[in-house]
């Protein structure tokens, strides 16, 4: 096995179709050459770096890092987001995996990226907590409002007139008592490199919203066979400006959505949503990472998830 390092730019159309057909194979879903490769050029750099493994001169693994910019205790670092870990079926192995995703931690350090942060599905999860290069930071939280009941319980869809009037009025109430203090993280991402970018993905299908002296984002996709409106972001936190979004949500798009979906980190009450309890979340939401130069942040602050401003813009899952 060889293992290779290309930015997205240096990928050549033959490689793209690679990846393509190695998604679909063990992703089990379709993504085409052209959208692997615009997905990975919306950041601050244009580009991101694919630690590739080659069988005889065909891909049969990858990974892929991000670049973004996170604000670290009011200093701008460059940090990379780690996604995307494929690996054919008939190549699998604990071994590959290590070599492939040391080999991205390497080429990410010597180009001066400090830290990785990821988002590992349930299959990948536990090889990175038993090989240690991924370690916990936390959880996402899912926060939602079931506008119609029925989507969450088809034999309830008698009960959707009552469920618009009470999530209404559950908004409303909301409102009257939501705090307006914005909320402050340790880390969060640098918005006037990371917008611009991150928008512009999926075809630039996002809604945006002025809430306060920020902005609110979301997005309306079908989801597990539901109309879901996902809050990807609201950039300025408080109880009040997510309370006025959720509001914003259901004034506009109450015809084209049935739920409004959150995941991420809420430190404060009466936002308009309904946290949902671990056991009744869709999946999990795990938030990993690890530090590249092992001097340059504070791990105690890193790897504490209150610390973290995070949510699906920074893992995309629609």
């Amino acid at each position: 096995m060889e293992f290779v390092t290309k930015k997205t730019t240096e990928l050549t159309t033959d490689e793209l179709c690679q990846l393509s057909t190695l998604f679909y194979e063990v992703f089990e879903r379709q993504l085409l050459a052209e959208d692997f490769k615009d997905f990975y050029v919306h950041n601050f750099m244009g580009y991101s770096y694919h630690t590739l493994i080659l069988n005889e001169g065909k891909i049969v693994g990858a990974n892929s890092l991000v670049p973004i910019k996170y604000v670290f205790d009011d200093i701008v670092y460059k940090f990379v987001n780690s996604g995307g870990t494929m690996i054919s079926k008939t190549c699998r192995g604990i071994e590959n995996f290590y070599d492939m995703i040391k080999e991205s931690y390497r080429n990410a350090e010597a180009e001066g990226f400090i830290a990785c942060t990821g988002f590992p599905n349930d299959n990948s999860y536990p090889l990175f907590k038993g090989t240690k290069l991924m370690r916990d930071i936390g959880k996402m939280n899912t926060y939602i409002l079931p506008y119609r009941i029925g989507c969450v319980k088809k034999k309830l869809a008698i009960l959707n007139p009552l469920s618009k009037f009470l999530c209404s009025l559950y908004v409303t109430f909301n409102g009257w008592i939501a705090s307006n203090n914005l909320v402050s993280f340790k880390i969060h991402k640098d918005h006037h490199t990371f917008d611009m970018f991150r928008y512009q993905m999926n075809g630039g299908d996002y809604n945006k919203i002025k809430v306060g002296n920020g902005y609110a984002y979301y997005r309306i996709a079908m989801h597990e066979g539901v109309r879901t409106a996902f809050i990807v972001d609201v950039t300025e936190k408080s109880a009040r400006n997510f309370q006025k979004t959720v509001k914003g949500i259901l004034k506009t798009e109450s015809q084209h959505m049935d739920l409004i979906l959150y995941v991420g980190n809420l430190p404060f009450k009466n936002n308009g949503l309904i946290k949902l309890p671990r056991k009744y979340e869709p999946k999990n939401f795990n938030f990993t990472g690890q530090i590249l130069c092992k001097d340059a942040i504070d791990k105690k602050i890193f790897f504490d998830y209150n610390n973290w401003d995070v949510n699906l813009s920074n893992y995309d899952l629609i």
